[in-house]
């Protein structure tokens, strides 16, 4: 018999996985003390990346270890649905057959969602045996199965009840390009340089103008105000005078209010309430009018005939035009500031005023502050938990809808009869219900995918229900990515200190990027990605769980090349 010249890995390690798999290995002993960990559901609409191999690997040594040491251990998988995160590639799916979300109804999608995510789960927990992570697979989890529905459910219904949950007219980060809003932590922020314009309005029944400093003229249609501040002697005379709005004729007011800044531009600011988050308190504050005029498609609406129905992002040109046509343009200067960009699209956020489902979330986090100053959890590193407790220090309520038709439905039905009378009821799939003669209508929102991935700890183990996995609650490690930090790990802590008055998780250890060689991060189109089937193929498992794993530390962001997998080899 002629041996092979190196090591083949696919003629060996799949059998060597079905082996522990069908002997039961990955299974919890029942002897010894607990150890359990969960893992991070990956999204179910595509392949693994290196990401998600460093992170199943980290955990898999810990849980390898422990089991071991004699330890009944449970490593639960799991699969994400990722609800705009998929919705966005099964958005492409539809786009390359010239087809719209708007050609089919809720129900229509929802099922061909379904069964396009059903095709890639397959393919995905392949993906995880293929990598040798010993879970436990009949302990799978799906964060749309019955049981996580069931627990987000109850989670929303004692929110409820409890008074912590609203809907509200409020000013959201909202994606044109997708149609569908961001909470705040999911907006890429971006520090740019742009230009500050100095507009001038001419006062009413006073000789004179005032100049304003914007960086967005193209919302001057939107405008309601004047802002300065009470104290700036330059403009103390001028409140409660009005200007004339260029291009408009309409007339608006000069008020005072301590948010705006005297040191920054000229001091007098724009007051545009339905376009800008902080214009939008001052607006609440006087009362303001609020005038729409960049519409849900990112297109201008209320505007002047030459304007209407352009899009935002390429009306700027023409609206200096038109002002510089004015004379009202003093003066443009170069100015860095901070814009928030839609992650998915590229394409900047628009803050648009929406009725959403809020979540009060600052009783939440004071509890999980005061689980955390207890040392409750420890960090790897020890730093991260004074970075997660600034967040929760200044977290705001958090916009718990997604217009997307893929998701868990929010249990929420209105009154046809009157708006302002919402309940909840759990019968989502009925689109009319009837409650004490009343006919309600079905909210057509779903919740945001953390929603329900923020209750993964206590879901994964039936810590509510006393099921066969509770003993394994508070699961002993939380592994994930530094990323993560806020919008999963927070979250969790928040949400299973209120459904369980315990901490979710007793360690946390946090991994930095995996980057490419010259420290670069990873990306399809820089062509540096490293697939990690590609290198099990070639080097196998082990040597790419070595190579993930060799000298690297917490939390921090690590280089990372083929070299170091042929080394594991």
């Amino acid at each position: 018999m002629k041996l092979a010249k190196a090591y083949e890995p696919n003629q060996y390690e799949p059998n060597i996985y079905a082996l522990w798999e069908t002997s039961g290995a990955f299974r919890p002993s029942g002897k010894g003390p607990t150890f359990s960990t969960v893992a991070p559901p990956p999204n179910a609409n595509g392949n693994l990346h290196i990401g998600h191999a460093l992170d199943l690997t980290t955990k898999d040594i810990v849980v390898r270890y422990k089991r071991m040491k004699g330890f009944d251990t449970i490593y639960i998988p799991g699969a994400d649905h990722a609800g705009f995160e998929t919705w966005v590639v099964y958005d492409r799916e539809l786009q390359k057959k010239g087809q719209s979300r708007f050609d089919f109804t809720r129900e229509q999608l929802y099922s061909q969602v379904w069964n396009f995510v059903d095709q890639q789960r397959g393919n995905m927990e392949l993906q995880v045996r293929a990598l040798g992570a010993s879970t436990s697979w009949e302990h799978l989890v799906f964060t749309l199965d019955e049981k996580v529905i069931k627990t987000v459910y109850g989670t929303f219904k004692k929110l409820w009840d409890e008074g912590l949950i609203y809907r509200g007219e409020r000013m959201v980060n909202y994606s044109t390009k997708y149609q569908t809003s961001y909470a705040d932590i999911e907006v890429e922020h971006r520090q740019e340089k742009g230009k500050l314009w100095h507009l001038a309005y001419p006062l009413i029944d006073k000789i004179g103008e005032i100049v304003v400093a914007t960086t967005r003229p193209e919302t001057i249609f939107g405008d309601v105000a004047v802002a300065v501040h009470p104290d700036d002697e330059r403009y103390k005379d001028l409140i409660g005078y009005h200007v004339l709005l260029p291009l408009t004729g309409r007339e608006i007011p000069i008020i005072a209010d301590e948010y705006v800044d005297p040191e920054f531009g000229t001091g007098a600011v724009k007051i545009t309430p339905a376009h800008d988050p902080n214009d939008f308190e001052v607006g609440k504050r006087h009362d303001l009018e609020r005038i729409q005029v960049i519409d849900f498609d990112g297109r201008m609406i209320n505007v002047p005939e030459q304007f209407l129905g352009h899009d935002v992002e390429s009306i700027r040109p023409k609206v200096l035009a038109a002002l510089k046509a004015d004379d009202a343009i003093r003066k443009e200067e170069d100015h860095e500031h901070t814009v928030g960009y839609d992650y998915k699209s590229g394409l900047p956020i628009q803050p648009l005023i929406k009725e959403q489902w809020f979540l009060k979330i600052q009783p939440l986090a004071e509890r999980a502050l005061a689980a955390l100053d207890n040392n409750e959890i420890r960090f790897w590193p020890a730093s991260k938990a004074e970075v997660l407790k600034q967040y929760l220090r200044n977290v705001h309520d958090w916009n718990l809808s997604r217009q997307i038709p893929w998701g868990i439905p929010i249990p929420a039905f209105q009154n046809v009869d009157d708006p302002a009378d919402w309940i909840f009821d759990e019968r989502v799939d009925e689109e009319f219900i009837t409650v004490d003669g009343k006919r309600y209508r079905r909210e057509e929102d779903t919740f945001d995918t953390w929603f329900s991935s923020g209750q993964w700890p206590f879901v994964t183990t039936d810590a509510l229900d006393g099921g066969e996995l509770a003993r394994f609650y508070p699961t002993d490690l939380m592994e994930t990515g530094t990323d993560l930090l806020d919008r999963w790990i927070a979250r969790m802590i928040m949400l299973g200190l209120y459904r369980t008055d315990q901490v979710p998780f007793r360690d946390v250890y946090l991994h930095g990027m995996v980057l490419d060689e010259n420290s670069q991060k990873m990306s399809k189109s820089k062509g540096n990605v490293i697939n990690p089937m590609d290198s099990i193929a070639e080097y196998g498992s082990d040597a790419l769980r070595l190579g993930l794993i060799a000298s690297r530390s917490p939390g921090q962001n690590q280089a990372f090349s083929t070299d170091r997998i042929i080394s594991g080899r």
